[in-house]
């Protein structure tokens, strides 16, 4: 309204001094002395809306300024509680965070990205996978309509995904979200300049692939790890020795498989158009190769022992790898010459925390226990209940074991998988004087969750596992 009557009074003022241009002094001094007060007044209400608008427009930035900041430090108490566990007070937390940006932001802004992905941390660390699943894939979406289809920065959204599709049985669904990561990163870091970007996401899926035995796969990218890592990181870095291990372990694994392999049929490579390196026309990888195992394994330790700062313990561990490699394989020869330079090595020293540690009593390289049960579908299943099994047996010279003993089972007869993957356990077994001795008396416990038989009395009976 002032800045209106600014625009009236001004008009008239210089109408006015425009027709009177002939009139005499006396008659212009008249005119500025009546008019000069209206033309101050105009000025001084559009100053005051001037100042007006600044003042407001401070105070509503510094409003907004005030909400994020406090958002942010309840988002941050909401996290450390998820930390320390207390889940039902950071998905309060969390919520209230979200209604408020909301309110203030709208129902699409991108600042609800974090409190939706703390809600669904809050709520998979409850155990309410599927609600938390609703709150990742909301802020996918508001992602995505803010960054774009492919930004690559929904990947840790999509991992948490993947997460939480494990943690709830689906692996199928966690393997889709492993892959779709991959690929994301592989629209926006395929080219040379920027590929290293790619080396933790293709760690990811390698890791993912030997987590479920879909061993080739992971073969197959910890091989593309190693290259990434040669080239752009060079020789006895970290980062290639961990692309090593990765190899040896996918050659491990397929000799000693773990006690319950997935359903690999189920896990079916991606089939999504538009990807540079569809996963389903990846070269073969070699299948069987004790070779390729321990060439990685010896590669390890010599890009380790060329490293004049390399640590001593960290030598010593990349040796006794390599010769738990050979004891696995039945190669005890080429595993007692390693295992006692590892015991020369540190012997004598003042601290003899790593001999301690591993040398000294036997240690299990592969010991592959059953699973829980998958909890029964029937609305009326019985409750499950804890069982417990503790085995007594010997650690012969060669890491094999022997005089296997049930010392106790409950419910009975819940000691047969037990002892039957106890069987094929290997052990590093104890040293003395760098020299591999029997150990008697070795004692192993399992515990487990069951569910007894409809028409069981106690925990005595049979139960299903």
């Amino acid at each position: 309204m002032n800045t209106s009557s600014s625009s009236f009074a001004c008009g008239p003022i210089f109408a006015i001094f425009r027709r009177r241009q002939k009139s005499s002094p006396r008659n212009m001094l008249w005119c500025l002395w009546f008019f000069l007060p209206l033309l101050m007044h105009a000025i001084t209400a559009t100053a005051s809306d001037v100042v007006g608008e600044e003042s407001t427009k401070r105070s509503v930035d510094s409003s907004s300024s005030n909400n994020s900041t406090g958002g942010n430090e309840t988002l941050e108490v909401a996290k450390d509680q998820i930390e320390t566990g207390e889940y039902e007070e950071a998905i309060r937390l969390a919520e209230r965070e979200i209604r408020r940006t909301e309110t203030v932001r709208g129902r699409y802004d991108i600042a609800l990205v974090e409190p939706l992905v703390v809600l669904g941390d809050g709520l998979a660390g409850y155990g309410d996978y599927d609600n938390a699943l609703n709150a990742y894939d909301r802020a996918l979406h508001i992602r995505r309509v803010n960054a774009g289809l492919h930004d690559p920065d929904q990947v840790a959204v999509v991992y948490r995904e993947a997460n939480a599709h494990h943690a709830n049985g689906d692996i199928v669904a966690a393997n889709d979200r492993h892959e779709y990561a991959y690929y994301v990163l592989e629209r926006n870091f395929d080219q040379s300049e920027d590929e290293i970007a790619l080396i933790p996401g293709t760690f990811a899926l390698a890791n993912w692939y030997a987590k479920t035995y879909n061993i080739f796969m992971a073969r197959t990218f910890f091989e593309k790890a190693r290259t990434l890592a040669e080239t752009h990181y060079g020789e006895g870095h970290p980062i290639l020795i961990e692309a090593l291990r990765g190899i040896a372990n996918t050659y491990r694994l397929e000799k000693f498989a773990p006690a319950e392999i997935p359903n690999i049929e189920d896990i079916v490579a991606s089939r999504r158009k538009g990807s540079s390196s569809d996963l389903s026309r990846l070269p073969p990888t070699r299948i069987n190769n004790f070779r390729e195992g321990e060439a990685a394994l010896i590669e390890i330790v010599k890009m380790l022992l060329a490293q004049s700062e390399t640590d001593s313990e960290e030598v010593g561990q990349a040796k006794l790898d390599l010769a738990d490699w050979y004891l696995l394989f039945q190669q005890n020869k080429r595993a007692q010459i390693l295992y006692e330079d590892v015991w020369l090595s540190f012997d004598g020293r003042s601290s003899t925390d790593f001999i301690d540690r591993e040398l000294r009593s036997p240690k299990p390289i592969y010991l592959s226990l059953p699973h829980d049960p998958k909890a029964l579908s029937n609305a009326t299943r019985p409750r499950a209940t804890r069982g417990f099994v503790e085995l007594s047996f010997t650690v012969n010279k060669r890491g094999a074991v022997t005089d296997l003993i049930t010392e106790r089972a409950e419910p009975s007869g819940s000691d047969f998988l037990v002892r039957k993957q106890a069987r094929k356990a290997r052990y590093r077994p104890a040293f003395v004087d760098g020299k591999p001795v029997a150990t008697h008396d070795v004692r192993l416990s399992h515990t487990f969750d069951y569910y007894p038989r409809p028409g069981s009395r106690g925990p005595k009976d049979e139960a299903d596992r």
